[in-house]
């Protein structure tokens, strides 16, 4: 005999429909929120590594004396640019740009004397611009790497 009770019991509720529902897209929003946070801090290391790459270049440069010059580094908030000669100007063409994942800036740049421009020496390697950058997540502000540039042109990342 066929009654009400067991055709009832055949399928599932709207109930149940929306909890299952419910719960994948929670899951679903805590795997990207996660992936998220995984890609800005990669974005982090990476431009901190081409922040401390570039300064080490304009440093072997200067002592390797390619070309005869000094090289310094120029820092912006969303780039930064290898130079030659004692000083940067926007417009000379030897000026070598390297652009900041948008995700990150620099900011802070503490350097001795003032300004955003580090300059090597061609005996020594050192610089009179020694320093602390910061490079940091704009969609974090207290997450952030420090670069410092010591007084005998040593580079490190903190």
């Amino acid at each position: 005999m066929f009654t009400f009770n067991k055709l009832r019991n055949k399928g599932f509720t709207l109930i149940e429909v929306v909890l299952v529902l419910a719960l994948g897209a929670l899951v679903t929003g805590f795997v990207v929120l996660s992936f998220s946070k995984v890609n800005a801090t990669e974005a982090l290391d990476k431009n901190t590594d081409l922040v401390v790459s570039v300064l080490n270049e304009a440093r072997t440069m200067t002592l390797s004396a390619i070309g005869d010059t000094r090289y310094g580094v120029h820092f912006d908030s969303n780039q930064v640019v290898r130079f030659q000669g004692t000083s940067y100007a926007t417009t000379t063409s030897s000026n070598v740009q390297s652009t900041i994942n948008a995700q990150v800036g620099i900011r802070n740049i503490a350097l001795n004397g003032g300004g955003t421009n580090v300059v090597f020496d061609r005996l020594t390697g050192g610089t009179t611009q020694s320093g602390t950058i910061q490079i940091y997540l704009k969609s974090a502000t207290t997450t952030y790497k420090t670069v410092t540039v010591s007084v005998t042109g040593l580079i490190e990342r903190n």
